[in-house]
């Protein structure tokens, strides 16, 4: 029986037929193998993409509900020093009036008094908050931008990418870039406040939000390889305008961090902010309030509803663009104050103890009548008590100015 088997078997294989049909099948079979175990690296290259954007996501969230508890942190700060002068001051009321007289009740009346001054004053500089971010917090803006890096000859720096179109990573993990890459653009994205300081169009910020690249220790060390920053774009956000506005470059200060650009109003109703002309509205001691965007994006989506910061994370990753937008659709743009108090004033900055940080930079700080008396733009992270800010006559001076 085994023998007539293999006799067959032969005869078969001496058939030119048969051989190709077993030369395809085999053929096939490899294929079909090389095809699983592409498919299957192809799932766990997936696989890992995917929970590579699940982890920045869930950091993401973590930043924002960090950002959600500061904000509500100074808040409470304030009501609670609010509420304590109050219990004092009905504790010094009760004590005056059972004094037996002389220099108890003269002693209790000046606590009373000082107590008295402090609850005007704390309840004043709430109520200063409240009005400008009401009559004039529309018109501070949201700038995001985007820039590129090129040589000489014009090329940009692209993503170097793999066969399967992934980045190709270098020693330290970081993205391989390269003027030869075939990858997309290698893109550098940035986040600032600007404000309206005129109804012309005239839009205040500081020159590293104009120009991120200034004074970048990357940028810098690009520029010696002869690499220069180029600018791909810049948009302003405005609260309740659900569209991004585009800006463009009106004059950049050569001798301090400030830089003006120009938006198409179009009719829309964007309150311009009332400037201090005079140059004597800023006054050591005096309260002061910061509007911005600190940390960006983080603080917008800390003061949203949890489900809808959710549906925007859900809907766009965490791509900044696409994430501004949807808030932008949504009407949810809109800036944070700090308040605190002017600790000295020089002829070239505004030392204040708001807090602050990065993505407030080019944001107005008023003063308690409302008008804006600098630009800031600097901290020092190290002292929470120390902010930066340019008097608002370097800006007057470049809106004066012609067009660069």
């Amino acid at each position: 029986m085994i023998a007539v088997r293999d006799m067959l078997l032969s005869r078969l294989l001496e058939h030119k037929d048969f051989r190709v049909a077993l030369a395809l099948v085999v053929l096939a079979g490899t294929g079909l193998v090389g095809w699983i175990y592409h498919l299957n690296h192809q799932v766990g290259r997936l696989e890992q993409a995917l929970h590579a954007a699940e982890e920045e996501r869930r950091n993401f969230e973590g930043r924002v509900e960090g950002e959600r508890r500061r904000t509500e942190a100074n808040r409470e700060s304030l009501e609670n020093r609010i509420e304590r002068s109050r219990q004092r001051e009905e504790d010094l009321r009760r004590r005056l009036s059972e004094a037996a007289g002389g220099s108890e009740v003269r002693a209790l009346s000046g606590e009373l008094h000082q107590v008295r001054s402090r609850l005007i004053t704390l309840e004043a500089e709430r109520a200063v908050g409240e009005r400008i971010i009401r009559d004039y917090g529309r018109g501070v803006c949201l700038i995001q931008s985007s820039y590129a890096f090129y040589d000489a000859e014009g090329r940009p720096l692209r993503y170097r990418v793999d066969g399967s179109g992934e980045k190709v990573r270098e020693a330290d993990g970081s993205a391989a870039v390269a003027v030869d890459g075939d990858g997309p653009i290698h893109s550098v994205e940035a986040i600032g406040t600007g404000f309206l300081a005129d109804r012309r169009g005239f839009v205040v910020t500081n020159r590293h939000v104009v120009e991120p690249w200034w004074k970048n220790d990357v940028a810098d060390a690009l520029a010696k390889n002869g690499y220069h920053a180029r600018l791909l774009a810049m948009r302003a956000f405005f609260p309740r305008i659900r569209e991004a506005l585009k800006l463009d470059l009106h004059r950049v200060s050569s001798n301090v961090d400030l830089a003006v650009l120009r938006v198409d109003l179009k009719g829309r109703r964007i309150p311009a902010l009332p400037l201090d002309v005079t140059g004597r509205g800023a006054i050591a001691g005096q309260p002061i309030v910061v509007v911005g965007y600190p940390t960006g994006l983080e603080a917008i989506l800390a003061k949203t509803d949890g489900s809808v910061v959710q549906q925007i994370l859900s809907a766009q990753g965490t791509n900044n663009e696409r994430i501004t937008e949807a808030l932008s659709r949504r009407g949810l743009i809109r800036p944070s104050t700090t308040q605190g108090h002017i600790g000295d004033v020089t002829s070239t900055d505004i030392v204040f103890d708001a807090a602050t940080t990065q993505g407030g930079s080019g944001g107005p700080v008023f003063n308690k009548y409302g008008h804006v008396v600098g630009v800031e733009y600097a901290m020092l992270p190290q002292f929470a008590g120390n902010s930066y800010g340019l008097p608002i006559r370097y800006a007057l001076e470049l809106i004066q100015s012609p067009r660069s």
